[in-house]
């Protein structure tokens, strides 16, 4: 009998030793998927921060970049490393792009996250009915 249980005990031990290192990169992989979308939203977000400074009418591109990294930064500097932002202006539109690397928990697993945000820069628009060389309101009568 004793030597039954022995063989059941050895058993056992053998199928922990299997299955614990399997159930543990389960659960780093679910981790990781964590990271990688926390990782995506942030980066979103300081997009969306970036071209809101750019699509200001005194908007520029090295504000909207300053200012995407500065989100990046309050809200943590150990979601994405080496991060950068690149923003672009033109004279109807403005965009942000921001990209890193996202912290790895697997080894050798290298992540890359990269949003973008763009939208219509802020300027005036003369009506339709109104001319560009008209002289105001009440010009001409």
């Amino acid at each position: 009998m004793a030597s039954a249980r022995d063989q059941q005990g050895a058993t056992s031990v053998i199928q922990l030793v299997l299955v614990a290192p399997a159930l543990l990169a389960m659960i780093m992989a679910i981790v990781q998927f964590g990271l990688v979308a926390h990782a995506r939203n942030v980066a979103e977000q300081a997009a969306q921060e970036g071209a809101a400074t750019a699509r200001r009418f005194d908007g520029t591109t090295a504000a909207a970049e300053a200012d995407a990294l500065k989100y990046l930064t309050l809200l943590g500097s150990h979601t994405l490393k080496n991060r950068t932002a690149v923003a672009h202006r033109g004279p109807e539109s403005a965009s942000v792009t921001v990209t890193g690397d996202v912290l790895s928990l697997l080894p050798g697993i290298k992540l890359h996250v990269e949003e973008a945000a763009a939208g219509p820069v802020e300027r005036y628009v003369a009506p339709s009915g109104e001319s560009a060389n008209s002289e105001g309101a009440g010009g001409g009568n």
